[in-house]
């Protein structure tokens, strides 16, 4: 299970390091950090990703009990398929988290809102046939008719 931590707004802990992966949303009311490293960035173009972003998905992940999410106003939602959910900023919108119902263990993290994330690197794509024609799947990666493996 990940850490929810709730402090003072404008005093968000961001864990030992400054070196660790850190993001928000877009007005940051929600924030999170997490210890280790970020697997490399899927695109998604299944249905219910290209519903929910208004395009394909890009996240990277990490497992659920490596992340930190500072929450402190209690603006984190979920929105709950049955066989996964999507975390959301109920204030300013941002989908922040991709988790599957059968690999809770395991939190996708939506690539656009880690502060740095220009040392992730294209692991492959999900649902390559069901990518929209002005959305072309890079040939030189992996493409998976599913989800694919997470690790």
């Amino acid at each position: 299970m990940y850490r929810i931590v709730r402090v003072a707004q404008g005093h968000v802990p961001r864990g030992p390091t400054l070196t660790q992966p850190v993001g928000s949303c877009l007005c940051e009311a929600i924030s999170f950090d997490v210890v280790g490293e970020l697997r490399g960035v899927l695109h998604c173009h299944c249905v219910n990703c290209r519903k929910s972003s208004g395009n394909f998905v890009a996240s990277s992940g990490c497992p659920t009990d490596a992340l930190t999410i500072h929450d402190p106003d209690e603006q984190l939602r979920w929105y709950d398929l049955g066989f996964c959910r999507y975390g959301f900023c109920a204030t300013c919108g941002s989908r922040l988290f991709w988790q599957g119902a059968d690999h809770m263990e395991h939190t996708s993290i939506q690539a656009g809102v880690i502060d740095d994330a220009s040392q992730l690197a294209l692991d492959g794509v999900w649902f390559a046939h069901d990518a929209q024609p002005h959305n072309s799947p890079d040939p030189a990666v992996p493409h998976f008719s599913g989800n694919g493996d997470l690790d």
